[in-house]
């Protein structure tokens, strides 16, 4: 559901920054964690609005073209360079190419990546806020406009400190995240080993279960993904 409290933004971009981007930071150790929660706050006026901005124009998997413009404008204007047309959809359906690129830093390895997901469901939202979709029959329910946010709210303080990252911070937009397999034709495309080569990745997800401002992790995988598979049953029949 949108949240009417977006403080969760902030900090998670706060985290964000310093759980990734600190390995690759200058003068020997990560910033202070107030430091960057205190730019984060900063931008808290300029973070809603985004997030709110998105979570009216949700699109579904593969036809995400007014959030991927939205998200190279957002970087164009704070001076990131991208890459755009990452996302090609191999099966049925729109075409893709919504997938979204950018590198921070010296362009040289150690490489760290983040990533989110772009896309939304085909879910009709009722819910009522200002900011409601404006796309008939599409919502951003699992909040993918809050994790795209996050990321660009991350690259704008990154940005500010690019001059210190020694190594290379690459930020993925990913599209069709909502069963179109969007970070499997990313990654057959070459996100992951394109020069420099990324050494660690993480994802996020926003969880309603978790306080509000609050982060929460552990080693190893977490969440869970759904598949298809068969099953042969051998055996004599009854009843």
């Amino acid at each position: 559901r949108p949240c009417r409290n977006d403080s969760f933004v902030a900090m998670l971009t706060a985290s964000v920054s310093v759980l990734f981007s600190g390995a690759l930071l200058t003068h020997g150790s990560s910033p202070p964690f107030a430091d960057l929660l205190g730019e984060a706050k900063g931008i808290h006026e300029w973070t809603i609005d985004r997030r709110r901005h998105l979570h009216q124009i949700p699109e579904l998997m593969f036809a995400e073209h007014k959030t991927s413009a939205y998200i190279k404008k957002t970087l164009a204007e704070m001076g990131i360079d991208y890459t755009e047309g990452w996302g090609r959809n191999v099966h049925d359906g729109p075409e893709g190419k919504t997938g979204v690129v950018a590198d921070l830093g010296t362009g040289q390895p150690p490489c760290v990546a983040l990533r989110a997901d772009i896309d939304a469901l085909p879910i009709h939202e009722e819910t009522p806020v200002d900011f409601r979709s404006t796309h008939d029959g599409r919502m951003h329910a699992c909040g993918h406009d809050g994790h795209t946010t996050m990321l660009l709210a991350a690259a704008k303080i990154l940005k500010r400190r690019e001059k210190d990252i020694q190594g290379t911070v690459r930020l993925i937009f990913q599209p069709a995240e909502e069963g179109g397999a969007g970070a499997k034709m990313m990654r057959e495309e070459g996100v992951l080993t394109q020069y420099p080569t990324v050494q660690e990745i993480v994802g996020f997800h926003i969880w309603p279960m978790q306080r509000s401002g609050t982060l929460a992790a552990r080693a190893g995988p977490l969440l869970a993904a759904t598949d298809i598979f068969d099953i042969t049953l051998y055996g004599r029949g009854g009843h």
